[in-house]
């Protein structure tokens, strides 16, 4: 027996015998692994939390069964499918897996709030971003013609009594007669950019008194300017919370280029048909 034991090919049968039963437990502990759906308990307080944001209730037991049947079927086929290779070569799958890796990139580290000068820095670079426009207040009285005769004569009693039933006067007109605080791209919007330049060139001095004739993308407009408020590019103080919101978003975008960056440089990539230089 002692012989029998000490022979070389009784070692190694029985070492394969080992190996073979180290093998089969590994791969059964995986199998079954792979064979279980667990739905754990932060996983349900996910998908009530979901549940109740498109929704605006939370879910009852019925919902919340209906909910985790609906994941556990959703968690089969997608093993399922990736256990017949259907995610390789599909292109919906790849860009929904590597938008969820962004949105995972996205969300790593804390970014640290910069410093005043760093936010007024980003403020002067980027001050069409941040730059109040003018804004104007006025009244106006519209003809369709350029050359209505009416005008001067009205101008003239406009000047008398500024205040008269200046809303009838004119010819019918379908948008408003009294705009409040408008700024100059609405003005654009509304009249064209005729009407704005023409705005702009009424003196300062003559506001709250009638003036034109100003033309329009309509037609013709007497004018009068009750409030006005020029362009300007405001204070840090003022607009510290728009400021930080986009110096944030734009540092966010930044690392998250670099870490596409950083793994994607992990990788050869070859290009069928370009020579490289």
């Amino acid at each position: 027996m002692k012989r029998w034991i000490q022979e070389p090919l009784v070692h190694f049968v029985l070492l394969a015998i080992l190996i073979f039963g180290a093998h089969q437990v590994v791969t059964s502990g995986r199998s079954s692994s792979e064979r279980t759906i667990v739905i754990t308990q932060a996983e349900m307080e996910r998908l009530a939390s979901l549940y109740a944001v498109e929704s605006g209730s939370l879910p009852t037991e019925q919902d919340m069964r209906a909910i985790i049947v609906d994941q556990v079927q959703q968690e089969a086929l997608a093993r399922e499918a990736t256990r017949l290779g259907m995610a390789e070569d599909d292109t919906v799958v790849q860009r929904r897996l590597a938008q969820k890796m962004t949105f995972m990139l996205s969300d790593l580290g804390q970014i640290d709030p910069p410093s005043d000068d760093v936010l007024q820095d980003w403020l002067t670079e980027h001050a069409d971003r941040f730059a109040q426009p003018l804004r104007l207040s006025f009244d106006h009285i519209y003809f369709s013609s350029d050359n209505d005769p009416r005008m001067e004569s009205l101008l003239t009693e406009l000047s008398e009594d500024p205040n008269m039933n200046w809303r009838n006067t004119g010819d019918p007109f379908m948008l408003q007669r009294r705009y409040a605080d408008l700024p100059d791209r609405e003005i654009v919007r509304l009249f064209g950019g005729q009407f704005l330049e023409g705005l702009q060139a009424l003196s300062p001095s003559e506001d709250e008194t009638w003036q034109g004739p100003v033309r329009s993308a309509l037609g013709t407009h007497l004018v009068r300017i009750t409030e006005r408020a020029d362009a300007r590019m405001p204070p840090l103080d003022e607009v510290r919370a728009a400021v930080l919101q986009d110096w944030t978003e734009a540092e966010q975008r930044r690392r998250t280029a670099e870490e596409i960056n950083t793994i994607v440089n992990r990788y050869d990539v070859v290009i069928e048909g370009v020579t490289k230089n």
